[in-house]
């Protein structure tokens, strides 16, 4: 029997992930997306079984490049906006206000300790289920309207590099990984319920986020450059 939390209303239970290297709290009747569908390797999906609202949690190769390489807020911003390529959204928008000041991207020595997590919440237009790279509506529903999508977003950056170990030396034990949690609640939701669904939703990702755990650094491969 899993470990449960209350997060107001909504009822958590502790879920094992990628063979128990990460803990996660979700809402206790969330259905595991990969008994209903092949899922990625690098993914874990969970589905509502009451409405349109998923969580995916996404181990990604650390973001390098650019402002997102040393700055959280921005490597936030980075995967919020891969998530929006990903959706062929219409257009997006960011709830969220930067922290300040801004929070650096620095390696960890201590394999026994989970990073804070970045959370970062926001809106994308999009047409659900459509293909089209263009964002466009599926065939034969040209007439539909797009769905406002809201996207609460936390990012763990897990970069480790073993005590002793200088910077740029290579050798096992270094990794270098962004995981992702994303959840979506279609605000457009049939019946005006999409605020309703969002109000409960924010309250237990947030805790959710807070009570995440990296149980096994040996997820994340060793890094050698």
């Amino acid at each position: 029997m899993p470990n449960t939390a209350t997060a107001g209303p909504v009822r958590l239970a502790q879920r094992d992930l990628f063979g128990g290297a990460i803990q996660l709290s979700l809402p206790f009747d969330y259905l595991d997306a990969s008994e209903l569908r092949q899922i990625p390797d690098n993914q874990e999906v969970f589905l509502s079984p009451v409405s349109e609202t998923s969580v995916v949690v996404e181990v990604l190769a650390m973001v390098e490049e650019g402002e997102a390489g040393k700055d959280l807020w921005e490597a936030a911003k980075f995967h919020f906006s891969s998530l929006a390529h990903d959706n062929s959204a219409l257009s997006t928008s960011i709830l969220t206000s930067p922290p300040s000041p801004s929070i650096p991207s620095r390696p960890s020595s201590d394999a026994s300790s989970t990073p804070t997590p970045i959370i970062l919440q926001g809106t994308q237009v999009i047409h659900k289920f459509s293909h089209n790279p263009t964002g466009a509506p599926r065939p034969g529903r040209e007439e539909d309207d797009p769905d406002t999508v809201w996207i609460g977003l936390a990012l763990w950056r897990c970069w480790l590099e073993p005590s002793g170990m200088a910077s740029g030396s290579g050798g096992s034990g270094r990794k270098k990984a962004d995981v992702v949690m994303s959840v979506n609640v279609n605000l457009s939701a049939e019946g005006g319920q999409g605020e309703d669904e969002r109000r409960k939703v924010d309250g237990w990702f947030q805790e959710a986020a807070r009570g995440f755990r990296i149980a096994d650094w040996g997820l994340f491969g060793d890094c050698e450059d």
